[in-house]
Parts: C-alpha cells; sequence; structure tokens
C-alpha cells in the first residue's frame, strides 16, 4: 500500500466565501426526501467555496487521513447506505479532489489537493461534502460513445502495450454506482478502471452553495458555455492536411463554432458537449504522431495597433513537452478572407512536430500571420539554490508569407533565469521565485484554471485566475492580418514516446503520474466559458512595468 498522501494547500482563487451549512449536515436527507442511510461521521468543517457562472470550487480544511475528498447532491433517486466499514454513494455525481501533478520526479507520497470542482450547478444547492480514506477511483476516459483501443507501437515495452477504452457515463454510473469525475485511484493495470469500494468516511458536512450564474455572458463578441444551445456537431467535408498528417482533418460544425481533429487513433477521438462543458478526448494515432484539435468560433475578430482583443477560457492545466491546450489568433491579410460567406473558417490549422522551435512551420497552411500561446513543462535542469522550473509559456509569432521554415519569431521571455537579480517581469510572473515556473500552481487534472489574455497587434497580456503573470511587447514584430481568426485547441504528440521520456535521468517527470498510470495513451481536457471581446481597455490593476521587450 502506498503511503497516505500530505494534504496539498489548496490552489490559490480569489473571492472564498465562507460556506452555508444547512440543517442536519452529517445527515443529509435526499432532494425527495429519503433518509441518510450512510454511517455517522465527524463534522467536517471550515469549508469555502468560490463561485463560477454554474459551478464552483469547494476549498476544503486538512483532515488528517484523508486520501482524498468528494462533494456530490443528492438528487430524487439518490441513495447514501451503510456497506461494511464504508459508504456507498448511488444515483449521482462524485466530484473528487485527486492529487497535483508535477513535472519533476515522483515522491513518496502524493500531494492531495483541498479543492473540489463541481460543475453542472443551477441556483442554491446543497453539497455533501466528505473526507474519505481510499481515492476515488479513476473512472476511465469519457466519451459519448464506448470505443476500445490497443496500443500497437512496438516503442514501449510489451507490458506497457495495454487495450484502453473510452466509457460512457452510463457505463461509468452502472460499474460504480455513481458518475465519478477526476477519479485517480488506479487500476489492475495500466490506463484500466479503478476498484470499485466504499470508502470510510473520516468527516462530512453539507453546505449550501449557489453559483454566480449564467444571466450575462462574460464577454460581448462572441460567448459559449456550452449549455446546449449551439446545437449538435454535423461532420462536414474533410479538411485538407497539407501532407503535414497521415490523413486529411476530420471537421464538424455548429452554429457557434468549426471543429478540426488531425491524427487521431482510427478516427477515435471525440468532442461533445455536455453538463455545460466542451469534452475533449483525444488519441494519437498509433501513439507515434502529432495529433490535434482545434476549434474555431464562426466569427472574425478585430486587432488593433492601441485597444486589446481579450480572450478568455477555462480549461485544466496540467501540461508536458508532448500534451497541453494551444490558443492562436491567425488572419488573412484581407479583410473577408479569413472566413468564407457562410461565416465558416476559410483557412487550415495544422501543427507539425516541434512547431514551437525557430525552424518550425506555421500552423497556417496558407502561411497567414498568427500568434501563438501554450504551457510547456519548464526547465529539465535546476537553478543554483532553487529547484527546477516545472512549466513555463511559449509565446509564438508566424510572420505572413513566410518561407516553410522561416516565419517563427520566439517572443518568450527567459522565465526561469538564473541569476538573482530578477527583472520586474519575472517577479510579476512568479513572485520572485527563482525557479519557479510560470504555471506551477496549476498543475492540475482539475479544477479548471480561467485564462485572461489581451492581445495587441504588439503585445499580448495573460492573466490566471484574475492575476498577471506574464506580459509579453513584441518589440519590432507586429501581427499583420486584417482579420484575425481566435482558435483554442490541445495537441498529443508522440504519447509512446512521452512515456519514455518522463523517465529520463536528465528530466525525471515521473511526478506526472496521472499521465504514467491513467491516462498515458489520450488526453482529456473540458473546457468552460469561451468567448472574446474586441476594442477593450488594458485589465484593471495591468502593470505594464512588468511587460518583457522581445529583441
Amino acid at each position: 500500500m502506498e503511503p497516505l498522501p500530505t494534504p496539498d494547500t489548496p490552489v490559490d482563487r480569489p473571492g472564498q466565501q465562507v460556506a452555508v451549512v444547512v440543517d442536519q449536515p452529517t445527515r443529509p436527507s435526499a432532494e425527495d426526501g429519503a433518509p441518510f442511510e450512510g454511517p455517522d461521521a465527524p463534522l467536517l468543517e471550515g469549508v469555502e467555496v468560490v463561485a463560477n457562472r454554474d459551478s464552483v470550487v469547494v476549498v476544503l480544511p486538512a483532515v488528517t487521513g484523508a486520501v482524498d475528498y468528494r462533494v456530490f447532491r443528492l438528487p430524487a433517486g439518490a441513495r447514501v447506505t451503510t456497506e461494511g466499514p464504508g459508504e456507498k454513494v448511488t444515483g449521482t455525481t462524485l466530484h473528487c479532489a485527486g492529487y497535483r501533478q508535477h513535472n519533476d520526479k515522483v515522491t513518496a507520497t502524493r500531494e492531495l489537493l483541498r479543492v473540489v470542482e463541481v460543475t453542472d450547478l443551477s441556483g442554491p444547492t446543497a453539497l455533501v461534502v466528505e473526507a474519505i480514506d481510499t481515492a476515488c477511483p479513476f473512472p476511465g476516459l469519457l466519451a459519448p460513445r464506448h470505443a476500445d483501443l490497443q496500443v500497437t507501437i512496438d516503442e514501449v515495452p510489451v507490458v506497457d502495450r495495454v487495450p484502453f477504452s473510452f466509457f460512457t457515463e452510463a457505463e461509468v454510473a452502472a460499474r460504480f454506482g455513481s458518475l465519478i469525475r477526476n477519479g485517480h485511484g488506479k487500476g489492475a493495470t495500466l490506463a484500466s478502471q479503478g476498484p470499485v469500494a466504499s470508502p470510510r468516511v473520516l468527516a462530512r458536512t453539507t453546505v449550501r452553495v449557489t453559483p454566480t450564474g449564467k444571466a450575462a455572458p462574460r464577454t460581448k463578441d462572441f460567448f459559449d458555455d456550452f449549455d446546449g444551445t449551439s446545437g449538435p456537431m454535423t461532420a462536414m467535408t474533410p479538411t485538407t492536411s497539407g501532407r503535414r498528417a497521415h490523413m486529411d482533418g476530420r471537421k464538424a460544425s455548429n452554429s457557434r463554432w468549426d471543429f478540426y481533429v488531425y491524427n487521431d487513433e482510427e478516427e477515435a477521438a471525440q468532442l461533445d458537449e455536455t453538463r455545460g462543458l466542451l469534452r475533449v478526448t483525444l488519441p494519437d494515432w498509433i501513439q507515434d504522431v502529432f495529433s490535434s484539435v482545434v476549434a474555431v468560433p464562426r466569427r472574425p475578430a478585430k486587432l488593433s495597433e492601441t485597444n486589446y482583443l481579450h480572450l478568455t477560457f477555462e480549461v485544466a492545466s496540467n501540461a508536458t513537452s508532448r500534451r497541453y491546450w494551444w490558443v492562436g489568433v491567425c488572419g488573412a491579410a484581407a479583410v473577408g478572407q479569413t472566413f468564407d460567406a457562410s461565416n465558416h473558417f476559410a483557412g487550415n490549422l495544422v501543427q507539425t512536430p516541434f512547431f514551437y522551435q525557430d525552424d518550425g512551420y506555421n500552423p497556417s497552411l496558407e502561411k497567414w500571420s498568427c500568434l501563438q500561446f501554450f504551457p510547456r513543462d519548464g526547465s529539465p535542469f535546476e537553478i543554483a539554490g532553487a529547484s527546477r522550473s516545472e512549466s513555463d509559456v511559449r509565446v509564438m509569432l508566424n510572420k505572413a508569407g513566410g518561407g516553410d521554415r522561416d516565419s517563427v519569431v520566439n517572443l518568450s521571455p527567459a522565465q526561469y533565469p538564473a541569476s538573482a537579480a530578477k527583472p520586474s517581469w519575472f517577479r510579476m510572473q512568479t513572485g520572485g521565485v527563482l525557479g519557479a515556473g510560470l504555471l506551477d500552481d496549476q498543475l492540475l487534472v482539475s479544477p479548471r484554471t480561467r485564462f485572461d489574455a489581451w492581445v495587441r497587434r504588439d503585445r499580448l497580456v495573460l492573466y490566471v485566475n484574475g492575476q498577471q503573470r506574464l506580459c509579453n511587447d513584441f518589440g519590432p514584430h507586429r501581427l499583420t492580418m486584417a482579420e484575425g481568426a481566435v482558435a483554442f485547441g490541445q495537441v498529443l504528440y508522440h504519447s509512446a514516446a512521452e512515456r519514455l521520456e518522463f523517465a529520463r535521468s536528465f528530466n525525471d517527470r515521473t511526478g506526472q503520474r496521472y499521465y504514467l498510470e491513467n491516462a498515458p495513451y489520450a488526453d482529456e481536457r473540458e473546457w468552460d466559458n469561451v468567448g472574446f471581446e474586441e476594442d477593450v481597455g488594458a485589465p484593471a490593476g495591468f502593470d505594464a512595468s512588468a511587460c518583457y521587450l522581445a529583441k
């Protein structure tokens, strides 16, 4: 048995409020009045809540012996019963805390998070909050239809060439009694579902929470909170990959989006809009190629020399060198050429291996002007007097009309300088902590991170959960498109190589336990509250003195 985890400090979330405890907090009735039949447990005190539009993040106190935390509603039909010394919960959704991931060496204990994100809420809701002595089981990768896949590449050892599956929510609920979200407890074999168990409850409370509501969009020109009003995704004519992929891309569209999938495992990538989220499950073809999903809002965006284009999105931000979220702004040189007459994206954005290097391809097959930014896994080397960074953000510009290998301008500041003399832009990004990476505190499978980016033709400003983390001035370089297409995506590149690289002695990243144990050959992310607005000013509190000037 593994050592018990050490409770981690909560993820920084501004605006925390003490939760309202309901009557009978340790023995709550279901919403249909059914009595609570679970085991007794001590009162869990000190719970706080951060409200979002249709979700909340529950912030928890440390409980001695806790191996996980879970939060759930008791809707009509849900039941809590005693099973041996433990508790069985059926007919609901269990939202679990899980563990922080690391782009560093594995430690003897897992870092248990003390935050749980609960989604798909509407109005005041009673939530049962429990500290338990067993990790929530990994439910498998979730998708709208079941799929069974096999690892075929011979690059990994035979023991790692395992079958893995995508499971529907109904299949998960049938196995475990309830749907499980963010369960990290590993199964008996690699990438398999975790064991069915009835954990012992160490402490319990019931609180009433209220999300902020969805009455108004977060951004005025385009916004989607994935509430089902965009309509179904309809397959369209395949799109060209420009010979950058082993097959042309699959394309789908609804009233708000064009979606593109490249190099997935035998067309197994699945996108679905469910429970107020966009869920993307992406396996790379034969665990060996650069696979990607790109989603483009069906509306051009205006850029300015003086005002900003504000982008907002929420997505889980755990990242390695081979899997991460990606955001781009690309566009044609003339107005009206970036989208066609039906407001479908007229270009093609196809990523290739090492696109982020100085001789990488422009993702735009049309060689348009592009801005790209995305997280990666930091520096593999320790800095004198400090630990290694575990994250960084790459900022790139692609010059319009450049040759195949000479359009890239790497604008990224050095985010882990070896010197103790820290310039203002570095202090802003990391709090002045030598060796810290830009997103070290966001290496999370859950909760999602909120990102806000302000884009000008000569500058990118990035806020993380409401805090300024990055400002890049482009120096002599400029975005030159007449209008922009905003793209939100994710990549998974050669997952078999990633698995082997995690254990390299000079760059040990075995702290990425979730990717090593649960999801080695597919990337699953959920997006929410995605949008943009044009011609806005800089964000409140923006500190221009913290901007890094690219050369």
